[in-house]
């Protein structure tokens, strides 16, 4: 899958189709394995966090009983970096993380990439995709390959996840008519100005409708609010 194809990741309508989308590009990218965790902010307990991946539910379990999100090395390091890590075997020092590690490679997570997630409103998570295979020199090479890749893909993979996680909603928005009319102009690709010509009001009258629009979506910048508003359906195309 190519960069410019992860726009129709926001067609996808079931979190079967979610889950699946993400399997093809994760083993598109060699890897077997993926796991996808968004929680609200960092303070908020792992356990709680929504959770896409198509890991073995035996090993879910393990993970779960064992409470392995405490000593994760992958989990720790996303708390303190924004780059990803590939991460192995060496990774785990403790006694109980190589435990863990000999559990998780029963269940084909052997080697792998993990990207921190750190979202523009505090949202905090990981994604880490996985192969049954232990590090070799061409495991390693064909993992940064597939970095670039994998970094946009995460994005998007957060953005979409919204859609499907019952934690953040954006349910309760309502925009006004003109701020949809504004929003529309903008999915055309028309500038503020253009909009003012078309709406017959004046530039900063757009300006202050689609500053409304960026508050209510919690959007950094109109075009991530114009991805949000379509997404959630409150304006069509």
């Amino acid at each position: 899958m190519h960069i410019n194809q992860f726009t129709s990741l926001f067609e996808i309508n079931s979190f079967d189709q979610f889950s699946q989308a993400v399997s093809q590009v994760a083993n598109d990218s060699s890897f077997e394995r993926y796991i996808f965790k968004l929680l609200p902010n960092k303070h908020s307990s792992m356990d709680k966090a929504f959770v896409v991946t198509n890991h073995a539910p035996q090993w879910q379990e393990i993970y779960d009983e064992y409470q392995y999100c405490n000593i994760d090395p992958t989990i720790k390091h996303c708390y303190s970096s924004l780059f990803p890590l590939f991460w192995d075997q060496n990774i785990y020092s403790t006694a109980k993380q190589k435990i863990m590690y000999r559990q998780g490679k029963n269940y084909g997570l052997g080697s792998g990439l993990v990207f921190p997630i750190h979202g523009p409103n505090g949202e905090f998570g990981m994604m880490s995709f996985a192969t049954k295979n232990r590090a070799s020199e061409q495991v390693k090479t064909e993992a940064v390959r597939a970095i670039p890749l994998l970094l946009v893909f995460v994005d998007y993979v957060f953005e979409l996840s919204k859609k499907f996680n019952k934690k953040v909603s954006t349910s309760h928005i309502v925009l006004t008519p003109r701020e949809k009319e504004v929003i529309k102009w903008c999915v055309e690709g028309k500038t503020s100005w253009e909009i003012s010509k078309i709406l017959c009001c004046s530039e900063s009258t757009v300006n202050f409708h689609l500053s409304n629009v960026r508050h209510k979506f919690n959007a950094s910048n109109t075009q991530l609010a114009v991805v949000r508003a379509l997404r959630s359906g409150l304006i069509q195309i």
